[in-house]
């Protein structure tokens, strides 16, 4: 895995400026409806780190056969 995948790191990057994001406006706002909004971006984000995640697996398991 020399490479990593655009996918996995548009993943990983998003998930860690939403949990913080998250963690900040919770701490200042106190809206229940605010959450919903985070919740939703999280498996957005998940897909894209498992998509990229997938990627690199594969590509890794076609370089290993050659």
């Amino acid at each position: 895995m020399k490479k990593i995948n655009a996918f996995f790191i548009i993943g990983s990057v998003g998930m860690i400026v939403n949990a913080l994001l998250h963690m900040l406006l919770a701490a200042i706002l106190p809206q229940a409806s605010l959450h919903l909004t985070f919740f939703v971006l999280y498996p957005v984000f998940l897909s894209f780190m498992a998509l990229g995640f997938g990627q690199m697996l594969k590509m890794e398991k076609v370089r290993v056969k050659k």
